[in-house]
């Protein structure tokens, strides 16, 4: 397998997907009662997703999103497109090119998907959200440009789905997190200078947390900020574990996953912010190196895809 990964050296993208996760399931440690939290004990290696793609060699994956029936929707940034990948890792479909038209991108980030399987995706270089149905077919766009208030949104990051079916969209620009209703109209912010003890700075990516939370990480005070449905801060957890918190993701038992992209590492907390495992060190060769991870899903079977953009 090394050999494999050697022959994308000089490829800066790399998309490390479908770890298998053995200890999220059954084994009970002793002392446990039966039907506790179970501490992944064990990570194996199973494939990835790189190189060449409908005629172009991935370049910067940043975004990951998973439907029940375990297809995989990644933002290539780099080449400015969404990918769709079945559950085998087929490539089925894509959309997208560089452009400021409707159907076009510049510099897509995150993605998210909605309860009727739209898919938003944050275009950071064209400041709006882009939504496509399931394949891949263009739908509408929420655009984040206010005439009457220039300031009011900046270049969109991160993308979650509250359980009342709010949008929410971090804003890294103006350090904080706009929420936009089922119609799409702005509702409110959270995170700003309003919400004292959950203040943030630099929010990068979002995601539905369990006990209907909602997840914030923010690369700039290095910690995941945790929110109610509505906004109202609960805690923070991290802080003396981050260096560069990107993408996140809660897995069916309540555990959060956090890729570090400075650190090059994946962790896995406890629905309360305790820290259970962490995977992976700085590399290009190697089943278990990361350079600059951005984000992480999870998939169907207990398995983890982490987008390696280095």
């Amino acid at each position: 397998m090394a050999n494999r990964l050697q022959d994308y050296i000089g490829f800066c993208l790399i998309l490390m997907a479908l770890i298998a996760v053995a200890g999220c399931g059954p084994k009970v440690r002793p002392g446990e009662e039966s039907g506790a939290v179970r501490v992944p004990f064990a990570m194996l290696y199973e494939n990835q997703i790189s190189g060449t793609v409908f005629g172009q060699k991935i370049d910067d994956p940043i975004g990951l999103e998973t439907d029940d029936a375990g297809n995989i929707y990644l933002v290539d940034a780099g080449n400015n497109r969404l990918i769709k990948f079945d559950r085998d890792l087929k490539p089925v479909r894509e959309a997208g090119g560089f452009g400021i038209s409707e159907t076009l991108f510049n510099s897509p980030t995150y993605a998210a998907l909605d309860n009727n399987l739209n898919l938003y995706v944050s275009d950071a270089g064209n400041q709006r959200i882009a939504i496509y149905d399931s394949r891949l077919n263009y739908v509408d766009m929420i655009s984040l440009i206010d005439d009457d208030d220039p300031a009011k949104f900046g270049r969109p990051g991160g993308l979650a789905f509250n359980d009342y079916g709010e949008l929410w969209v971090s804003d890294p620009d103006n350090s904080r997190v706009s929420v936009f209703g089922g119609n799409t109209e702005f509702n409110r912010f959270v995170g700003d200078v309003d919400s004292y003890a959950g203040l943030l700075l630099t929010p990068n990516a979002a995601a539905k947390g369990g006990k209907g939370r909602l997840l914030v990480s923010d690369e700039g005070k290095g910690r995941v900020y945790v929110f109610d449905g509505f906004g109202l801060y609960l805690f923070d957890f991290g802080y003396d574990v981050f260096k560069h918190p990107a993408g996140l993701e809660t897995d069916r038992t309540g555990h959060i996953w956090v890729a570090d992209s400075r650190q090059s590492t994946l962790y896995c907390f406890d629905i309360n912010g305790n820290l259970l495992y962490s995977l992976g060190t700085y590399g290009t060769a190697g089943e278990y190196s990361f350079n600059k991870p951005r984000d992480v899903a999870v998939l169907t079977g207990d398995r983890v895809a982490v987008s390696d953009t280095g």
